[in-house]
């Protein structure tokens, strides 16, 4: 008879090593603020998201709940997670308060809860810190060290967040984009090593091409320097 061939553990991430990161709630009393708030949870998610150990929920489904009055416990069942990170952004000048917080998904227990009240120079730090609290709490054992955010001026970043906000759906009309374009191109004149914001602004010149508002060749040539330029600088 046959010889059954040896099972091999495909060593499936551990389902209680999943989450859903909300977008976080704009508290400033400038509603232009938006674009940080939205921009920060975003960065969260893609620092998340490189830990192989963790099972993040992409953005698109988790951004879909943003202005709804959804329950926790609902959105843990409709994405398959287990937790769920949400919190608040003020920010006035370069004085930010975030509020971060881990929940448990069927139960709405807080495992964590935290707010940093800091300047906006130390962005990167808070990321850091909400990162390294959310492997700490779902208690994930990583082969390597937790990814660390590519550091840059405080302005620069703000452009950047900027930028992206303005280029992601619903938004990207003609105008929209160009005031992208602008702000990525100042970010750059700070900081021309900021790969991300090249990353943009490659993205935001196919954008521009889409949208008929830049030749196609021209659009093409300009976007492929800008994705060199950016990886680059990775």
């Amino acid at each position: 008879s046959a010889v059954a061939e040896p099972q091999v553990d495909s060593a499936p991430i551990d389902q209680a090593s999943s989450i859903a990161v909300l977008p976080f709630v704009n508290m400033s009393e400038e509603a232009g603020n938006e674009y940080f708030s939205e921009g920060l949870s975003e960065e969260l998610l893609n620092l998340l998201v490189k830990i192989p150990e963790l099972s993040v929920a992409a953005r698109t489904s988790s951004f879909s709940y943003k202005g709804k009055d959804t329950k926790i416990a609902q959105i843990g069942q409709e994405l398959g997670v287990t937790h769920v990170l949400e919190g608040s952004v003020r920010k006035s000048g370069d004085q930010l308060r975030i509020t971060a917080q881990l929940i448990k998904a069927d139960d709405g227990f807080h495992l964590w809860s935290q707010t940093y009240d800091r300047r906006l120079d130390n962005i990167f730090q808070i990321q850091d810190e909400i990162a390294t609290a959310v492997v700490n709490e779902l208690k994930v054992t990583l082969l390597g060290a937790i990814p660390a955010p590519q550091k840059t001026d405080p302005e620069v970043y703000s452009l950047y967040l900027q930028g992206k906000y303005l280029m992601t759906p619903p938004k990207g009309s003609k105008e929209e984009v160009e005031k992208a374009v602008s702000a990525f191109k100042q970010a750059l004149v700070i900081d021309p090593d900021y790969a991300p914001a090249w990353t943009g602004l490659s993205w935001a010149y196919e954008y521009q091409i889409r949208n008929n508002t830049l030749p196609r060749p021209q659009g093409i040539k300009l976007s492929r320097e800008a994705a060199g330029n950016g990886l680059g600088h990775r």
